[in-house]
C-alpha cells in the first residue's frame, strides 16, 4: 500500500516537517511493508519557508529585518535558484507582537502601530541574494 502523509504544522509542538517524520516513523512501525511518502504541508504562515526548503533544497538565508513594532528580529527566507521565497510571518507575524490576557489577540492598541515594513526588507535581501522573482507567504 502507499501513504501519503501531508500534514501542515502542529503549532506550538510540531513544525510540518517534523509531523510528517513523526507520523511515517509511526505508520512504518505498524506497517513496515507499505510505502510511505511525506510531503509537508504549509498555508504560507510560520512554517511555509522550512516546508519549501524541505521540497525544493536550495539555500536558506539568515537576515535581520524590523519587526512589526520596529524592533530588529531574525528572520531567514529560501533562494531556490533565482527565486526567493519569504515568510511574512517571520517579519510581521501575530507571534511577535505582545498578546493580551487571552493569549491569543494583541494587546489592544498595539496593532494599530504594527507595520509590515519588515516584510519589504526581506523582499529587499532576497533580491540583494540574486532572486529575480519572489514569492511571499501569507498564513
Amino acid at each position: 500500500m502507499r501513504i501519503l502523509v501531508a500534514p501542515d504544522k502542529f503549532a506550538g509542538t510540531l513544525t510540518a516537517v517534523e509531523a510528517a517524520d513523526a507520523i511515517a516513523e509511526g505508520w512504518r512501525r505498524s506497517a513496515p511493508d507499505d510505502e510511505v511518502v511525506t510531503v509537508p504541508m504549509a498555508d504560507g504562515g510560520p512554517g511555509f519557508v522550512d516546508v519549501l526548503h524541505s521540497s525544493l533544497g536550495g539555500e536558506l538565508l539568515a537576515s535581520t529585518v524590523a519587526g512589526p513594532l520596529g524592533e530588529p528580529v531574525p528572520a531567514t527566507f529560501l533562494l531556490a535558484g533565482d527565486v526567493g521565497y519569504i515568510e511574512s510571518a517571520q517579519a510581521c507575524g501575530l507571534a511577535l507582537l505582545p498578546l493580551g490576557d487571552d493569549g491569543r489577540t494583541p494587546v489592544p492598541g498595539v496593532a494599530a502601530r504594527a507595520s509590515t515594513y519588515g516584510v519589504g526588507e526581506l523582499v529587499a535581501h532576497a533580491v540583494d541574494a540574486g532572486a529575480r522573482r519572489v514569492v511571499v507567504g501569507l498564513g
